[in-house]
Order: structure tokens, then sequence, then C-alpha cells
């Protein structure tokens, strides 16, 4: 069964965001690097951050396939945990009367382009051609003699 083109545009704007990830990742250890040297709890976060990317990646894939999971925890890890931790500070910053050129940090406009691909890439996974999208899959694995809404025949 072929996606749809918004859960293809989820899973483009998905990719980006974390294309935009890599690129503050990298900006941030180009920072760091000119700064002194690499420590411990640098490479920890590097570390993570690599995963935190591996793990978006299957997601995305799963998405495109259409595994609801995926759905669920591209929602719940990256359209608010990964929003919050990108919003909140610069919210913080603003709120406590700095200026959005100090919010934004070094990242600038791939902060703001990465955001903005997190944003369309939620709406997109939820538009009614997207929902019925995951629900025709799930319904295409329900078990021997079950209905479309899970419910056995009998």
């Amino acid at each position: 069964m072929t996606p749809p083109n918004t859960v293809k545009l989820a899973a483009i704007a998905w990719s980006g965001a974390v294309a935009a990830g890599v690129v503050e990742a990298a900006i941030a250890v180009t920072r760091l690097a000119a700064e002194g040297p690499l420590t411990g709890p640098i490479w920890v976060n590097l570390g993570l951050r690599v995963v935190v990317f591996g793990v978006a990646a299957a997601l995305i894939v799963g998405l495109v396939r259409g595994s609801g999971a995926a759905r669920i925890a591209l929602t719940g890890l990256l359209s608010v945990l990964g929003l919050a931790s990108l919003v909140v500070p610069a919210a913080i910053e603003l709120a406590g009367g700095g200026t959005l050129y100090a919010a934004l940090d070094e990242f600038g406009a791939v902060r703001v382009v990465h955001v903005l691909l997190v944003i369309l890439a939620t709406i997109a996974m939820f538009t009614p051609s997207a929902n019925a999208y995951f629900r025709r899959r799930r319904g295409a694995r329900a078990p021997v003699g079950a209905s479309p809404s899970g419910s056995l025949n009998r």
C-alpha cells in the first residue's frame, strides 16, 4: 500500500528536521572545539545525539511503512519533547528580556527551519489522508476474522 502524499511530506519534513539537528550539533561541536579540547561529557552528548538521530531515522521509515506506533513515537519523542527542547530555552531567554538573536544562540536560521519542519511533519502526520492510511494499515494487520475496528466477527 503506497502512503499518501501527506505521509511522504511528513517523512521528508522529519528527515529535514533530523538533518537540521545534525547541522546544529556540528555547529555546537565546532564552537566547542575552537574553545578547547573536547571533553568526555561533550563526547557523551554527541553519542546520545547519534542514537537519537538513528532512532528518528528508523521511526521515519516505520512511518512511511504505515506503523501507527512509529507515528505515536515521533509525536511524543520529537513533536513534544524534541520541540520543547528547541523552543523552551529560547522562550526563557526572551521572557528574561533577551533578544531574539540571543535566544537563537549560534544556531540562528537552522533552528528556525528545524522548528518549522517539526511543526510541518507533525501536522502532515495527522491529516485526514494520513489518518485513513494508518487506519487501513492497522486493518490490514488485524487477525483473521477481525473487522478493521479490531473486534472479532463471530
